[in-house]
């Protein structure tokens, strides 16, 4: 047998030996670089994926109020409308030197908890979500007539509800599904959008006057929109960000969009950082473990490493048997922190989605995990030097001499 090979099979021996302890080490060390992926990559993660899921605008106009709250409302159908604007701010801002395009919205009902927006059909014949693309119907289907009432269902609602061309439905007053708040009218649904991984996904599309005009609606809707989507060209941004934040008081332009989602995740640090330190906190749990295993293995291998020793080991092979050791407790944890991280973040990409209609992408990975894993294995072995200490100086006569 091979110095190697005898090196291996002593270190497996005592991993299993203590294979409790040093399953729960594991365990530990797995939890620890888990969690700290996991507050590191989900966060990062969920603000590229918001910020990609601006569906290709780059402001929202509308009432005077919270930047943020707009965008969540108008972009991703989060949160109620802060108000809304007169059809002229619509018509005045279409027009503006600089804008490239923009499309009005309109919110306030429901179908079983899923919004309906009202918008202009022009939004999925001419904008394009992501640069070069443009929304697509599902096979079958076609875009809604303004003036009728016809529905386009999002690809995730379609698939929860399973809904599909020729159903017919009856929407809800409010942005939250009650029973008793059906409306008279029944639409009919003509087309399933293609599934984008934007909050468009998420939504029940109908022409804008539908919502403008639904039985039980305040006269002042027919003539009102809730927000504008707005693509800019060039610098047109600046000026607009004058005109309306700054000189005027009558609605607000939220731009740009990514600032504006940078600065809500930059509110979350202190969570992150509550997460890391509990990450820290288990972490020094497990090397603590891993000292305490391989310190009980020492104690109770003293005349098993003498022997080895009196038979031509060298100080260098039996310390090695002991950071070995140590190191296939931390491989281990380091492989295991992998698999707690895909659980998080899946279970996280699942919620996301399934609250804001955005894609979050749980297998995007980087030099971070090579970095994670590193240092993983580096604290193992840190952990394994005193009872590998211990080891270098066993006294041979003395663990060799009969216990009784």
């Amino acid at each position: 047998m091979s110095s190697i090979q005898a090196l291996f099979a002593l270190c497996t021996r005592g991993v299993r030996q203590y294979a409790f302890s040093s399953l729960v080490a594991s365990l530990a060390i797995a939890m620890s670089g888990g969690l700290f992926l996991g507050t590191w990559k989900i966060k990062e993660g969920a603000q590229n994926a918001f910020t990609l899921s601006s569906s290709g605008f780059d402001a929202v106009l509308g009432a005077r109020g919270s930047k943020l709250q707009l965008i969540l409302n108008a972009i991703f159908h989060l949160e109620a409308s802060p108000g809304n604007l007169e059809w002229e701010q619509y018509e005045i801002i279409k027009n503006t030197p600089g804008v490239k395009e923009a499309y009005p919205l309109a919110v306030g009902d429901n179908f079983m908890g899923y919004r309906l927006v009202g918008t202009e059909p022009a939004l999925f014949d001419e904008h394009e979500w992501k640069e070069g693309v443009k929304y697509q119907i599902e096979k079958g289907g076609r875009l809604f007539s303004s003036n009728a009432k016809e529905a386009l269902v999002g690809n995730f609602v379609a698939n929860k509800l399973g809904l599909k061309v020729g159903d017919r439905f009856q929407p809800y007053h409010g942005l939250t599904f009650r029973e008793e708040s059906k409306h008279d009218e029944v639409y009919v649904i003509v087309g399933i959008l293609s599934a984008t991984g934007t909050p468009a996904d998420k939504v029940i599309w109908v022409p804008i006057k539908g919502i403008q005009f639904m039985e039980g609606h305040a006269s002042e809707y027919s003539t009102s929109v809730s927000a504008v989507l707005v693509k800019l060209r060039g610098a047109a941004g600046f000026a607009l960000e004058m005109k309306y934040n700054k000189q005027g008081n009558q609605a607000t332009f939220a731009w740009p969009i990514a600032a504006t989602l940078a600065e809500f995740f930059d509110r979350l640090t202190w969570f992150e950082k509550v997460l890391e330190w509990i990450a820290y906190l288990v972490g020094s749990v497990a090397c603590l473990i891993i000292l305490s295993v391989l310190r009980n293995s020492m104690n109770e291998r003293k005349r098993e490493f003498a022997i080895l020793r009196s038979l031509g080991a060298s100080r260098y092979f039996i310390t090695n048997v002991v950071l070995g050791q140590s190191l296939i407790i931390s491989l281990v944890g380091a492989l295991g922190s992998f698999l707690v991280y895909l659980v998080m973040s899946g279970v996280a990409s699942h919620f996301i989605r399934e609250q804001t209609g955005v894609l979050l992408d749980p297998f995007n990975f980087d030099l971070t995990f090579v970095y994670v894993f590193l240092v993983i294995v580096l604290l193992g072995l840190i952990s394994g030097i005193p009872p590998a200490w211990m080891a270098y100086r066993v006294d041979i006569s003395k663990n060799l001499r009969p216990s009784s």
